[in-house]
């Protein structure tokens, strides 16, 4: 008899990092427990229609995305409304959850916890400071899962910063009773274990994007000229919190590239971040980093629309090197053997170099001047980097191999 797993906060491949964790959450899952029933809660299920089935809108909806000061407050009223009713009814009348929603919502939310035997997170970084705002509403859809009986378990990802002592307690009251609890770095794996979670309970385990397969792509079609190698960049816009500081990534990364020889080298900007309609802060800022190397170098940048995950490992499989401020495409990247320069905007991104033994590619904002000089390490020791990669992500995935008999336990 199959498995109904519930994967209860995806987004999309819009976001290639996130269509990654969908893909190989769903992979493990398959290997872990057989034959699946996927259901999926997703904040964008129109990109999602293209690929899975079995797809439900978030009980919160968007957040409160799109609404002003007052509309904010109002929405975050009913919510809070709408969980202390659930809440107090979980523990003590036991009423049909779906018949106390306020909206489609959250009835089909609920309708599918109750349908499914296992709740997977793998949502990547909710559960932190850093998204404070939101953690109260997804931590919520997790604890109504433990208090309906469901095994609950917390797939590899980022956790922490946990700096204000109210979004600790709320991660441990709210997760006390989950079934299994990963941390995709050593420092989220510590994170857990501060917040006083039963050892048994915690594991390290890399993140699943290791397991990304290849699709199909030449990374030719966007140039002219098929002689030259080809450099990958995406940059972005990270959240300030965990940093504190903003960097103009278009002039410091691309004063470093520009000291690159144009006759051996073209250059591939590869955005990660999309949006349905019109044009994401990332996508702006790689073509604006377009403009700047255009004098020197040919540059082209992909397209203005969703890339599924086998498709843009496809393409970083084609590289010479790769440079990135963001997390899983340098994971995609380095599972592919692509020597990857990552940009270190957020803790997880040095946490996962540091998995990989290559915390010295990892670069600081105070350090982007050394980009240009560790290109040329990476150009003069490419063959070693890539014997290294080899064996650094074979090392890893025994550790999946570790994770998938502990999930056959938990079931």
């Amino acid at each position: 008899m199959s498995k109904k797993i519930l994967l209860m906060d995806t987004y999309s491949t819009i976001h290639v990092g996130n269509g990654a964790l969908l893909d190989n959450t769903i992979k493990l899952c398959k290997e872990a427990f057989g034959e699946c029933e996927f259901h999926i809660i997703s904040l964008d299920v129109e990109t999602n229609k293209i690929r899975y089935k079995n797809l439900y809108n978030p009980m919160f909806g968007n957040f409160w995305l799109g609404k002003g000061l007052v509309g904010k407050l109002l929405w975050a009223i009913k919510q809070t409304t709408f969980m202390l009713i659930q809440i107090i009814n979980e523990n003590t009348l036991k009423l049909p959850s779906s018949k106390l929603v306020f909206n489609k919502d959250q009835k089909d939310a609920l309708d599918v916890i109750e349908k499914c035997d296992i709740c997977v997170s793998c949502s990547g970084e909710v559960i932190g400071d850093t998204f404070y705002q939101a953690l109260p509403f997804w931590l919520f859809t997790y604890w109504i899962s433990i208090k309906k009986g469901k095994k609950f378990i917390l797939f590899p990802q980022s956790i922490g910063p946990f700096k204000m002592n109210w979004t600790r307690w709320l991660v441990k009251t709210a997760l006390k009773n989950a079934s299994l609890l990963v941390g995709r770095d050593k420092s989220s794996y510590e994170a857990l274990l501060s917040l006083g979670f039963d050892k048994t309970k915690v594991m390290f385990v890399p993140d699943v994007a290791i397991q990304q397969e290849v699709g199909t792509a030449d990374i030719h079609k966007y140039f002219n000229n098929e002689d030259k190698k080809v450099i990958g960049i995406t940059i972005s816009k990270p959240p300030l919190r965990e940093m504190g500081q903003q960097i103009d990534f278009v002039a410091e990364v691309g004063t470093e590239i520009e000291k690159l020889d144009a006759s051996i080298y073209k250059i591939l900007i590869m955005p990660s971040n999309y949006i349905r309609n019109g044009i994401s802060a990332d996508y702006a800022l790689c073509l604006k980093l377009k403009d700047k190397l255009s004098d020197k170098f040919e540059v082209s940048i992909l397209e203005n629309r969703a890339y599924f995950p086998d498709e843009y490992t496809s393409l970083l499989s084609q590289l010479e090197f790769f440079i990135s401020t963001r997390m899983h495409v340098a994971i995609l990247a380095t599972s592919v053997y692509i020597p990857t320069i990552a940009i270190n905007t957020q803790h997880k991104i040095r946490g996962y170099m540091q998995n990989i033994d290559f915390d010295n590619l990892c670069v600081d904002y105070r350090d982007i001047n050394t980009i240009y000089q560790l290109s040329q390490d990476i150009v003069k020791n490419r063959k070693t980097i890539v014997e290294k990669l080899k064996v650094s992500n074979e090392k890893l995935k025994e550790e999946h191999k570790v994770f998938i008999e502990r999930l056959k336990e938990v079931i």
